[in-house]
């Protein structure tokens, strides 16, 4: 009999960082603190369950009817209650732990540390100040994994954290209605109960390469053409409202406006007029851009590109017409000379002085393609019998 009462005396040791829930017949009968403790369970009816207060949360699944029954276990407890519309912050030991997502019932362990909650309306304001933003982020908080919640609660990030580049404008968006701009920077907002959604504009001119999609001109030519545009956005509101992309709207615009400007001129024209394409582009969008808060600063062709067989014969033809003029210059040059020289001889006909220079020039001529010269009767022998001009 006295081995049995020793046996059904049981020790428990509770460290410093523990709480011992004592269950008799499934009713919380006694919370152990840190230390030794000798219970007896003579019937065998206890049951132990033990928590690690370090983790800061009772995470009991009954812990709601536990702690509204039982005065004892509220001694070692904190409770606190949000409602649907407020969010938390936990603070412990002056560092922020967390946030509690609305609607939550918090119960945290009182020997944990000096823990607060503050209660943030999330009705009308959304918008999370600048130092609250830092210091979750500092403290990691701004996490679907950091988020303090029941099981029931759908898993997302407290707050949307938004960027907003330099030279750009953003727009806010809170369940799909237009809230406010916002200036470059970062900004928070609560996300509890709420869609966020952001739309940057920027605000400099941008340069879009429009490659050019296989066209047919009026005489029914394959070209390509290649343009480059410069746009900027004027009303980031307007052309918020109006278009999903602004890039991809201008983008698709310019392509069906080029294809429209070549389409009613044949290719002859389009080679001959550069600034045509420039200038008819341009005329087709810039009013309809302008309704969508874009202005259309400038449009030019890059390049035009010719199916194979096209270059091949504008080559050719290219290669007759300067074969062509080179011919003309030719003659035109063959007429002029043999009207210089026909000049020529009319005045040596009438003058035996220049004749007679004429004559020494030739000689000359003559004398600079012989190595040796032999010369009978005299110079007036040589000049007679070596040139001799009719």
């Amino acid at each position: 009999m006295f081995r049995k009462t020793l046996f059904l005396r049981k020790e428990i040791t509770v460290s410093e960082n523990q709480r011992v829930l004592v269950f008799k017949n499934q009713k919380l009968d006694n919370v152990l603190t840190p230390g030794k403790h000798k219970i007896w369970d003579l019937k065998n009816e206890l049951e132990f369950i033990t928590f690690d207060i370090n983790t800061l949360y009772f995470s009991e699944k009954n812990a709601e009817r536990l702690y509204k029954n039982c005065e004892l276990l509220r001694e070692h407890i904190s409770h606190w209650k949000l409602e649907s519309n407020e969010t938390g912050l936990l603070y412990v030991n002056d560092l922020l732990r967390g946030v509690v997502a609305p609607s939550e019932h918090l119960y945290l362990w009182k020997d944990a540390g000096e823990i607060r909650l503050e209660k943030v309306a999330i009705d009308e304001d959304i918008e999370v100040d600048e130092k609250t933003l830092f210091l979750i982020n500092r403290a990691g908080a701004n996490t679907s994994s950091r988020l303090i919640r029941s099981e029931r609660t759908i898993a997302t990030k407290p707050i949307a954290d938004l960027n907003v580049a330099k030279d750009h404008v953003g727009l806010l968006y809170v369940n799909g209605q237009l809230i406010k701009r916002l200036t470059p920077g970062q900004h928070g907002f609560w996300q509890f109960n709420h869609s966020v959604e952001l739309k940057s504009f920027d605000c400099r001119t941008q340069l879009l390469e429009i490659s050019g999609q296989e066209i047919l001109s009026k005489d029914r030519v394959s070209l390509r053409i290649n343009l480059s545009a410069s746009i900027k956005v004027h009303d980031a509101e307007l052309a918020a409202r109006s278009v999903d992309k602004v890039d991809d709207f201008v983008y698709k615009t310019l392509q069906l406006a080029l294809r429209e400007a070549v389409g009613t001129k044949s290719l002859d024209d389009i080679l001959l007029d550069k600034l045509y394409v420039n200038e008819t582009v341009k005329e087709l969008v810039v009013e309809r851009l302008s309704e969508m808060g874009i202005t259309l600063i400038s449009v030019g062709v890059k390049d035009i590109i010719l199916p194979g067989e096209m270059k091949a014969i504008l080559n050719q033809v290219v290669e007759a017409q300067k074969a062509a003029e080179a011919n003309v210059i030719k003659r035109r040059e063959e007429t002029s000379a043999t009207r210089s020289l026909h000049n020529t001889a009319k005045v040596m006909e009438n003058n035996p002085t220049l004749m007679r220079l004429k004559e020494l020039e030739a000689l000359e001529k003559v004398a600079d393609r012989i190595d040796s010269l032999t010369v009978y009767g005299g110079l007036e022998g040589l000049m007679n019998g070596v040139v001799k001009i009719a």
